[in-house]
């Protein structure tokens, strides 16, 4: 193997590491932001539940965004193997080891 083959593997492998480190970022940082959103809401989620009961359209509308903006963000680390390719491969590579 001569010393430009070493150095374009050298490099590949490099960027494989640097892209699955941006995939792991992205997807701890998606779930950062559904944990701050859960937490935000979780002191307003009595008076909001009150008023969707009670036919405020906009509270409703308003709920069921932030359930759904929480379960993306909760279900995108659950399945973070399916979704990112790095990752996914990576994991595959673990399990024959």
């Amino acid at each position: 193997m001569n010393a430009k083959t070493r150095w374009l593997d050298t490099w590949r492998a490099r960027w494989v590491g640097i892209k699955r480190a941006g995939e792991l970022g992205l997807s701890g940082l998606l779930l950062a932001v559904g944990v701050v959103l859960f937490v935000t809401l979780l002191p307003e989620l009595p008076g909001m539940v009150w008023d969707a009961l009670t036919g405020d359209e906009e509270v409703t509308r308003t709920l069921f965004i932030c359930a759904v903006g929480i379960a993306v963000c909760v279900l995108q680390w659950r399945w973070r193997m399916a979704l990112y390719p790095q990752l996914r491969r990576n994991a595959a590579k673990e399990k024959t080891l």
